[in-house]
């Protein structure tokens, strides 16, 4: 998926990037869910070395696997571990209580979150959106 951008900041090759253009937010399946009208930012990597400057107007390349990837590992990890951890502690604990079960969910949850801030805590720039064009 693509997305049109500008430039708010650029440092090395790591561009800070505003988008808020909702021309297309009528036609988008997700009707604003996003917060449409409001502006965010972002960081993208200028692989290709554009010659960028603040206010450019560019292309950038959101690759659909790893943004589904990424979304699984923030919402759909944690609440898997979950369901580990909940069903693991009658194994650790033998006859464990509800609410110790619940407990170690909990703790699933939380470790979950835990490895997703170690794997995300460098800045990984294979996975960040590309800069592919500037835009006239």
């Amino acid at each position: 998926m693509t997305e049109k951008a500008t430039v708010k900041k650029i440092e090395n090759d790591i561009a800070t990037l505003v988008c808020g253009d909702t021309a297309g937010c009528g036609s988008c399946a997700a009707h604003g869910i996003c917060g449409g009208a409001s502006e965010r930012s972002f960081e993208a990597w200028n692989k290709s070395g554009l010659e960028l400057n603040e206010g450019d107007k560019v292309e950038v390349l959101l690759p659909t696997g790893r943004t589904i990837g990424s979304a699984f590992m923030v919402m759909i990890f944690p609440l898997l571990l979950f369901f580990v951890f909940f069903y693991a502690a009658p194994v650790i604990i033998r006859d464990a209580a509800e609410g110790l079960r619940v407990l170690f969910g909990v703790i699933g949850i939380a470790a979950g979150f835990g490895i997703n801030f170690l794997l995300n805590r460098k800045q990984n720039r294979r996975n960040m959106p590309l800069i592919i064009r500037k835009i006239a």
